[in-house]
């Protein structure tokens, strides 16, 4: 029962820690959500999450008002590979390896102009810290964890006119980061065996593309993440466990060679519902989506409309002990 929560903490995470692909025109980038997408493995175990992530980004937004125009839309498609593993029972390592499609389209009296990047985007190192040994507290997981993106995903890309993308579209950022992470879970929640409270924050502090357009300084806004839900778990065929929560993000304006980029940053809350299916303490499967409730920006963006996430967990233990005795 132990490894079976775990799994379905983890899973459920996802859902909250995708608040970095909840791009704007202009805010942030390709999503890095993935790279928070697990808690900490059991020691000498290796978990593997695939996750598909499709961003709508099709609300022309100007400031709270949504605006009547369907001249633009934009889509950012994830495909992210991250590999969590633990050192011990506090300890564990986290790799994030992210594959980015972006596209734009924009409608105007000479048709249709579309552009579209791709490849590997920043990849992302974790060390992550248990802070409560779960012997002390069954009941209650508590971890944090920190570390730093990699600018390996493109910047250069150009569109139909030769001239370079903006920042926001491009499969990388080309800037080093730092990224923080806590995450907690309460089982039992209210005494009731099935229901769970959990809560995750994450902060981004983005450091500066040097080389953007050659000759310029870009610097993505710094950006902070808190979530808050529920999880419920019945049994159906196999394990299943539902979930709704509620995530905040808000995101500092952009800077370009010192100055505030204009249409950059913001504040959203987003509804999250989400479904796990356990089909064994080895996989499980995962689909949850990401509905806007509230949006204040700064100036006019495109921002998202719905976000749909699929991922698959899977948990290889190399003490096979652990797995049994669990």
């Amino acid at each position: 029962m132990v490894v079976l929560k775990c799994v379905v903490g983890f899973l459920f995470i996802l859902a909250l820690s995708w608040g970095g692909s909840a791009q704007t025109c202009c805010s942030g980038g390709v999503p890095l959500g993935g790279s928070l997408g697990l808690g900490s493995a059991d020691s000498k175990s290796l978990q593997v999450l695939v996750t598909y992530d499709y961003n709508a980004i099709h609300d022309l937004v100007s400031f709270s008002e949504k605006l009547d125009d369907d001249t633009r839309s934009r889509t950012t498609q994830s495909s992210i590979i991250e590999l969590n593993y633990g050192l011990d029972q506090r300890f564990s390592v986290a790799t994030v390896i992210p594959f980015i499609r972006q596209t734009r389209t924009i409608q105007a009296f000479s048709g249709e102009d579309f552009t579209s990047a791709q490849g590997l985007g920043d990849v992302v190192f974790l060390v992550k810290y248990r802070i409560l040994p779960f012997e002390k507290s069954p009941n209650f997981d508590w971890i944090v964890g920190a570390g730093p993106k990699f600018p390996t995903g493109r910047t250069d890309y150009r569109n139909n006119q030769r001239l370079t993308m903006a920042a926001d579209m491009q499969p990388g950022s080309g800037s080093f980061d730092g990224l923080f992470w806590s995450y907690f879970l309460k089982s039992r929640f209210l005494k009731n065996p099935n229901l769970g409270l959990l809560g995750v924050t994450t902060f981004r502090y983005s450091g500066e593309n040097k080389n953007y357009n050659t000759t310029q300084t870009y610097r993505f806004g710094n950006e902070f993440q808190a979530g808050l839900g529920i999880t419920y778990s019945l049994f159906l065929k196999w394990p299943v466990d539902v979930s709704t929560l509620i995530r905040y993000r808000s995101q500092s304006e952009d800077l370009i060679d010192g100055g505030v980029f204009p249409s950059s940053g913001g504040q959203w809350v987003y509804f999250i519902p989400g479904l796990n299916i356990n089909f064994s303490p080895a996989w499980s499967f995962r689909l949850s989506g990401d509905v806007p409730l509230y949006r204040k920006l700064d100036g006019t963006q495109l921002t998202t409309s719905y976000k749909l996430t699929a991922a698959v967990l899977f948990n290889i233990p190399f003490n096979r002990k652990s797995l049994f005795n669990n």
